[in-house]
């Protein structure tokens, strides 16, 4: 199991097969928040510490692939942008 200490924002995160699932934005005791899309498309996701099968420097390497994430109710969201009139 991968401990807490071993994670911090900024990481690129991966699924099992090699394809870039998006960024660590946030860490805490039991998940990771992953920040996946650019933009106007962009997805915070909540990662269970337990998912994840290795970190290699900077690099998160998960047990699955993004369609575990995608199809539960993994997705965290996002606050309502302000706009200025």
């Amino acid at each position: 199991m991968v401990e807490r200490s071993e994670l911090h924002e900024g990481m690129t995160v991966w699924t099992h097969r090699g394809e870039k699932l998006g960024h660590v934005i946030e860490v805490t005791d039991e998940e990771l928040i992953v920040e996946k899309g650019l933009l106007v498309w962009r997805k915070d996701y909540s990662v269970p510490l337990d998912d994840v099968r290795e970190v290699i420097a900077d690099e998160v390497y998960l047990n699955h692939g993004p369609d575990s994430l995608l199809s539960g109710p993994r997705e965290i969201p996002r606050p309502a942008r302000r706009t200025t009139h």
